[in-house]
């Protein structure tokens, strides 16, 4: 006769037999009725999470439960759950028009704060727009650090993006990745946000801390989050720049 235990079933025989419990399938969402065509990856438009400024659009137009120094889910408009695994980093270069049309690098092609170019491919020449000039002119582009994650709780996998006021939050969480070792969706970290003050003008930040190794199912739907997703061209929902972002940069 067979015990029972959480997990495993043991025979009495000489050779246990154990089974393990089947881990629950890392699926995008609960698909109801309606959704029986299968729904190709290229399809989906993956989230980002925005840290919601002043004059972030959710907050002037006043939608429910949105405010400076929250971050949200920059499709659904929901607040995300402060802890979150990366599954891998990539990293872009973007540049995006600036608000005022009196600036030597607006383009009237573009809309104030629109994206004119984004690239991947760090040998493309455009990277230079990212980097202070010699004579300490500010970069007209920016560099982002980012990090396909898994947000418990939420449906779809998170793009977790580091720039400018937050580069060193990106730097800090690579850094403790790379201290633990292992897959880098081995561990769990919390989002902090924090306010700063740059001449006068008060803007919020991204910080992170290392809260511990993922559990057995956190770290399941991570990894087929990974094989799913990793090496693929992923479609992001990409917002047009906020005026808070172009307060300052932090490549430092």
């Amino acid at each position: 006769m067979a015990k029972s235990l959480k997990g495993t079933t043991v025979s009495n025989n000489k050779k246990a037999i154990i089974k393990k419990e089947p881990l629950p399938p890392a699926v995008i969402g609960r698909e109801g009725r309606g959704f029986e065509e299968e729904t190709d990856r290229e399809d989906l438009l993956i989230p980002r999470a925005s840290l919601l400024q002043a004059l972030s659009p959710q907050v002037t137009e006043d939608i429910d439960g949105c405010k400076a120094g929250i971050v949200v889910n920059s499709i659904s408009n929901t607040i995300l759950p402060e802890e979150f695994i990366p599954i891998f980093k990539y990293t872009e270069y973007l540049k995006f028009n600036p608000r005022d049309k009196k600036d030597s690098n607006f383009d009237p092609a573009y809309e104030p704060g629109q994206m004119i170019w984004k690239i991947t491919d760090k040998q493309d020449p455009r990277v230079a727009e990212t980097k202070f000039a010699e004579d300490g002119t500010k970069p007209a582009a920016m560099k982002v650090m980012n990090f396909l994650s898994y947000f418990p709780g939420e449906p779809m996998p998170i793009v977790l993006g580091f720039s400018k006021t937050s580069y060193k939050a990106g730097k800090k969480l690579i850094s403790l990745a790379k201290l633990s070792g292992g897959d880098l969706f081995s561990r769990k970290y919390k989002l902090q946000v924090k306010q700063a003050d740059k001449e006068g003008i008060k803007y919020f930040v991204l910080d992170v801390v290392l809260v511990g190794k993922s559990n057995q199912k956190e770290f399941s739907i991570a990894e087929s989050l990974y094989n799913r997703f990793r090496g693929k061209e992923l479609q992001v929902h990409d917002v047009d720049q906020k005026p808070e972002q172009e307060t300052a940069n932090t490549e430092a």
